[in-house]
């Protein structure tokens, strides 16, 4: 397992990501509606040559242009997994900033876990329909007419931050066992998030008996988990993940903390994955809050005096595009027979 340390001052010191007008590209948006069960709406943001816009959708500013054409080429595809009740827009900077710099994103507002929708958290809603819902995003956006044509197959990762940080494990290879919840708040009632301060956890409640995980997906070559609820997990249960991997961690995370977390994920992972750790607490994954969100969720939205929510997303973003190039390297192409 190898760690490199970001220590504050080395973020604010480091360069940020690029501009738009620097980057290669300008970031295009579209929106999809996934028909999944039940169907949920899917934002993709994609390289494109057409200038971008500044426009609102609900809380959000976005800078990007709507359903221009994509640039020539073919991209590798990102689909992004979002926290319990965030939503598609919730890291809107790094998916336009991927965009810029020469991928796909396609971030997921998980139906039954995001803004405004909680009513599935603790369900098999939450831990088996969010694996579905990564699968039926990849059916969904490599076979659409606008896009099959801009991705490359055999180039797809995936981001996971929080619940979609045990979304990503699951779908690429972690098998959960639900069990160990229950275990888990017997030995930790400390654990006051993830756990009943009574003591009177009960088993996820199961909505659909029969309903099973979807199988690993295969097509996904690469991933990063930020802050990743693992409690879920043992050593058997990762054993299936041989894929490249970059965990990030909050310092000092107070929600999904990483003794039993993201640390306890790393330690029993064979593949050797890459653990960074950023400074703040859990929330310092979430790009910066606009207005209305930040009076709504100010726990989510505010950091301890001296973290730079802004800083540390643009050296994160340099990060992730540096990770997926590295880790999604095109086909080189085939000589020429004699």
């Amino acid at each position: 397992m190898r760690f490199d340390r970001l220590a504050l001052a080395a973020v604010l010191l480091w360069p940020v990501a690029a501009t738009a007008a620097e980057a290669p590209f300008h970031a295009g948006f579209m929106a999809m509606e996934v028909a999944g069960d039940p169907a949920f709406p899917v934002g993709v943001w994609y390289p494109t040559r057409a200038d971008e816009t500044t426009w609102t959708i609900g809380p959000y500013t976005l800078n990007a242009t709507r359903d221009g054409a994509p640039a020539p080429g073919r991209f590798p595809l990102i689909v992004l997994s979002h926290g319990s009740g965030a939503d598609q827009f919730h890291h809107r900077d790094w998916t336009a900033y991927l965009a810029r710099q020469g991928f796909v994103v396609a971030a997921i507002k998980h139906a039954g876990d995001s803004l405004n929708d909680v009513g599935g958290r603790g369900s098999d809603i939450q831990l088996t329909g969010r694996p579905w819902q990564v699968r039926e995003t990849l059916d969904a956006v490599l076979s659409d007419p606008r896009l099959k044509n801009t991705i490359d197959p055999k180039r797809i990762g995936m981001i996971g931050y929080s619940a979609g940080g045990y979304t990503t494990l699951t779908t690429i290879g972690g098998r959960p066992k639900y069990r160990l919840w229950g275990e888990h708040c017997k030995e930790h009632p400390e654990d006051d998030e993830l756990c009943p301060t009574d003591g009177s956890w009960v088993p996820p409640r199961i909505t659909r008996p029969g309903w099973e995980l979807p199988p690993p997906d295969p097509r996904i070559k690469a991933a990063v988990v930020m802050a990743p609820a693992g409690i879920l997990f043992d050593a058997e249960g990762l054993a299936g993940i041989n894929i490249p991997l970059r965990i990030y961690r909050a310092g000092d995370d107070h929600f999904v903390r990483n003794v039993w977390n993201a640390d306890h994920v790393a330690a029993l992972l064979t593949n050797d994955p890459q653990v960074s750790t950023v400074p703040g607490d859990h929330f310092v994954f979430i790009a910066p809050c606009p207005a209305e969100l930040a009076e709504r969720f100010p726990e989510s939205c505010s950091d301890a005096p001296g973290v730079d929510r802004a800083a540390i997303h643009a050296q994160l973003g340099a990060e992730l595009v540096s990770f997926f190039q590295n880790a999604l390297p095109p086909e080189a192409p085939a000589s020429p027979s004699p």
